[in-house]
């Protein structure tokens, strides 16, 4: 197994710049570059996920309040263009609530249609749902967007609904065929992973209106009283996905999924695979308790790689030609909550063969390489930023 390297390293008002443009620089080192870390916006709530609209605007979400807002590559931030009204945020025994708004993701013919899809956890009678809107944004100037006429995509059948805080994934990505693919984690109850009928501890795969994909396998189910098999169900057996992907020129689906206490893993998603949580791991319970059988299982797929430290796997995405990271072209990049910055993986023939962690200091919650070519992050504290990292010299 490699090693782990450590290197340092609703409608708009108008635009407010919070702080100077690329305030508080610093630097990190790689196995290639050496690399100016610049933070282009900060004053974010737990932000969590950010999508271009153009070469110049962003859009980003904030998971505690529930909002979106605009921003831009010279550090402008609106205030919010919308926000969830009907957000569950739990608030009860437990501070560690993961609850709120999600990803945000643009439809494969935005340029056209102007489609903007957003996930959250949405209050229910219940306690919550996994949910996918969508919404128009405006073509506009980056101080006059809006987001209107947003609807229903897709929301998480009621009997799969519960009240916990915790493992909801939410991660979204579109395929190369315009199939919309969703996390959903386990909700921290680990038989769920392993129920065919059960919408939790998945990827699921639907039409761009949310409907289940014409293509998905079916899977069956062990206990006929537990219910139909689900039909949007893309993968199984998958603990807390919060890192997701699709190669921009294979269409496979790579994921993150997070493990319990260590056994974060790499996985290849096809579908009507079972990936095995709880019975295939290779961490431990927080108590210390062994889980599961270890990384193989009859009938299930073994993780591609099993970090050897904790990663705590966030927003993931693979290095194209065209980036400022010509070193890097194919890798994939892979944002990392518990150590505090970026793991760049090296994939030959499906296998992992180098890692290096690129430490920022901060929990890399998200992902991108931006139409400047350069690496942007989001990272997740209560003063959130956006970073922007690029090679010096």
């Amino acid at each position: 197994m490699p090693f782990l390297t450590r290197t340092a390293a609703v409608s708009l008002l108008a635009l407010a710049t919070a702080i100077p443009a690329f305030a508080q620089n610093q630097s990190a080192d790689s196995q290639h570059y050496n690399l100016e870390i610049a933070t282009v916006v900060d004053g974010l709530e737990h932000p969590w996920a950010m999508a271009f609209v153009s070469d110049d605007a962003f859009l980003v979400t904030e998971r505690n309040p529930g909002t979106l807002r605009v921003a831009t590559v010279d550090g402008t931030l609106s205030e919010p263009i919308w926000q969830v009204d009907d957000l569950f945020r739990f608030e009860g025994e437990t501070g560690r609530s993961q609850a709120g708004l999600f990803d945000v993701k643009l439809h494969p013919d935005f340029a056209d249609n102007r489609l903007v899809y957003i996930s959250y956890s949405r209050q229910t009678e219940r306690g919550a749902a996994v949910a996918v809107v969508r919404g128009v944004l405006s073509d506009a100037a980056a101080d006059e967007m809006t987001l209107s006429d947003v609807e229903d995509v897709f929301v998480m059948k009621e009997e799969d609904q519960d009240s916990s805080g915790l493992h909801f994934g939410g991660r979204m990505a579109f395929d190369l065929d315009g199939a919309l693919l969703l996390s959903i984690g386990e909700r921290r109850n680990l038989e769920r992973a392993q129920d065919a009928a059960d919408q939790a501890g998945s990827v699921l795969r639907m039409t761009d209106a949310g409907e289940p994909h014409p293509d998905n396998v079916a899977f069956s189910v062990d206990d006929p009283e537990a219910g139909e098999p689900d039909p949007y169900l893309f993968s199984i057996g998958n603990r807390n996905i919060q890192a997701l992907t699709v190669h921009p020129t294979t269409n496979e689906v790579w994921a993150g999924d997070h493990g319990p206490l260590g056994g974060d893993e790499i996985q290849l998603i096809a579908a009507g695979n079972n990936y095995g949580w709880p019975f295939i791991t290779g961490g431990e319970d927080y108590s210390g308790a062994p889980i599961g059988v270890g990384l193989a299982r009859e009938g299930m797929i073994s993780p591609v790689h099993v970090f050897e430290e904790t990663v705590a796997p966030s927003g993931l995405t693979f290095v194209p030609a065209a980036s400022t990271f010509g070193e890097w072209t194919g890798d994939m990049l892979v944002g990392s909550l518990a150590g505090e910055g970026v793991v760049r993986v090296t994939l030959e023939g499906g296998q992992v063969v180098n890692e290096e962690l690129i430490a920022v200091g901060q929990r890399v919650r998200d992902v991108h390489i931006g139409p400047d070519g350069d690496l942007w992050l989001v990272t997740d504290h209560e003063n959130g930023t956006v970073l922007r990292l690029s090679p010096q010299g």
